[in-house]
């Protein structure tokens, strides 16, 4: 098993099939074919199979493939982090993904002071939903992410360090028809749309319905992998969602939105830095962490009236960061 032979079974996986991976390499597809073949000649493993003119993976294919997708994007990392030092051992960029409502509220502060420290680091930003950035966590394209803890199972290969403990709401427009419901059961026969990844379905329905004995609506609930649409949708169209409180107090949300009354108290949630697991984050990741951490401990400590309205929402965690 080579490291090329990875990165051929990485571009089937993301191409669809051995001709566009080939011209995505940049190779002859006679080449990529040989590749896959001495691979799966080496495993003794059965990873491809034919169906009519494509390939597919097979569950072992499949298994190999997420992690042949960590192996590449680190050793992608490692050859970045080379190359910074062969430029004077300046990192060029630093990708953090960072959960909506820290994003409108503590962020401004730390992205000023980091430009300040480390002006030559481009920074890139990702919505912090854990579906989108768990897996570029793990593959190295994303640095770290300042956003909600998932359960155990969703956390593999990955460390976190618990900040914030808040409790989800009922969320939404304050026009809304059912603004007034006071328990769940009212609100069955309502659209929903709902921010979080195939692999934390179930907990999600379990925390929002099956805990209070309901049978969530599944032909009701909607998807968005981005909270800027979905909030987009909610004030043009009567849904509901499931908010972290801290939501509510952000600028660009207050008033328009309102929490649900309802009879009902949900789960709660710890938002935290997550990072991967085993491995030192890089001299921009730690400094950028360290001025969070400053820029919370400042807010939380705060006598300014919106400040104190904004941490009333949540528990902060100063023994743990």
């Amino acid at each position: 098993m080579t490291l090329t032979q990875l990165r051929y079974l990485v571009a089937l996986g993301a191409e669809g099939s051995i001709r566009a991976a080939a011209r995505s390499l940049g190779l002859a597809q006679a080449t990529v074919t040989q590749g896959l073949g001495e691979l799966q000649a080496g495993t003794g493993v059965m990873l491809l199979e034919r169906r009519g003119r494509g390939v597919q993976f097979t569950a072992a294919g499949k298994e190999l493939l997420e992690q042949a997708r960590s192996i590449v994007g680190q050793v992608g990392r490692a050859q970045e982090n080379l190359e910074r030092h062969r430029q004077a051992g300046a990192e060029r960029r630093l990708a953090v993904g960072v959960t909506p409502w820290v994003g409108q509220t503590l962020l401004a502060p730390v992205v000023s002071a980091f430009r300040k420290a480390l002006p030559h680091v481009g920074l890139e930003f990702v919505d912090g939903f854990a579906a989108l950035t768990y897996p570029r966590l793990r593959e190295g394209t994303l640095d770290l992410m300042i956003g909600r803890i998932g359960p155990a199972h969703t956390m593999q290969g990955l460390q976190a360090e618990a900040l914030f403990r808040y409790e989800m709401t009922v969320v939404a427009r304050a026009q809304h028809p059912q603004a007034h419901a006071r328990s769940l059961a009212q609100l069955l026969q309502s659209d929903w749309i709902l921010s979080h990844g195939q692999l934390e379905n179930e907990s999600v329905m379990q925390d929002l319905f099956g805990k209070h004995g309901l049978t969530p609506p599944h032909e009701r609930i909607q998807l968005a992998h981005s909270g800027w649409l979905a909030l987009s949708l909610m004030k043009r169209v009567d849904m509901l969602s499931f908010w972290p409180w801290p939501l509510l107090e952000t600028e660009n949300f207050n008033g328009d939105f309102i929490a649900l009354n309802l009879q009902e108290r949900f789960a709660h949630h710890e938002v935290g830095i997550v990072r991967r697991a085993h491995e030192s984050a890089s001299h921009a990741a730690a400094l950028f962490i360290d001025l969070f951490r400053q820029q919370v401990r400042q807010a939380a400590l705060s006598t300014d009236p919106a400040w104190k309205r904004f941490f009333y929402t949540l528990d902060w965690l100063p023994g743990e960061n």
